[in-house]
């Protein structure tokens, strides 16, 4: 029985492994055409550098996250960690229309493409049928990301 090495959100370890996963299972996923590029940029990280850019993107049929910034994102996002770990690793819908409308995140750009990520942002999809929600491809990386992904106990 093999064992998965947890890493924290964000880290530099999980990003490697979250690399490695993309890359090992993107090949099978199908390109689309109403995809979502954002910067993301998450301040108050846990870190010794506390700001965390990033960018993610949705062309593939998959969710790509990378660091740095993309040049032609439709929009940029900032955000806490604390609310980015919820969003991301937690997936709580219920979480993100409040901070959308309470301001703790800071959108610019054309931010009404948010809603396209409701897909890859929202609770896992429990059906045994992989054509449903994500697709197979892209539903085996989120699994495989969660995976890889430390949870707080509580």
């Amino acid at each position: 029985m093999s064992t998965v090495a947890v890493h924290v959100f964000l880290s530099p370890g999980w990003i490697r492994a979250v690399k490695q996963i993309r890359d090992e299972l993107e090949s099978g996923a199908q390109e689309t055409d109403s995809g979502v590029r954002a910067n993301v940029t998450i301040v108050d990280a846990p870190f010794e550098v506390p700001i965390v850019l990033g960018h993610l993107d949705t062309n593939s049929g998959t969710l790509i996250l990378d660091e740095g910034h993309l040049g032609n994102a439709d929009f940029d996002v900032e955000m806490p960690y604390s609310l980015a770990f919820e969003i991301f690793v937690e997936r709580d819908p219920a979480a993100v229309l409040p901070v959308l409308l309470g301001g703790q995140v800071k959108l610019t750009g054309d931010s009404s493409k948010i809603l396209l990520l409701a897909d890859f942002i929202g609770p896992p999809d429990d059906s045994d049928d992989p054509a449903e929600g994500l697709g197979p491809v892209a539903a085996e990386i989120v699994k495989q990301i969660d995976a890889i992904t430390l949870r707080p106990e509580t």
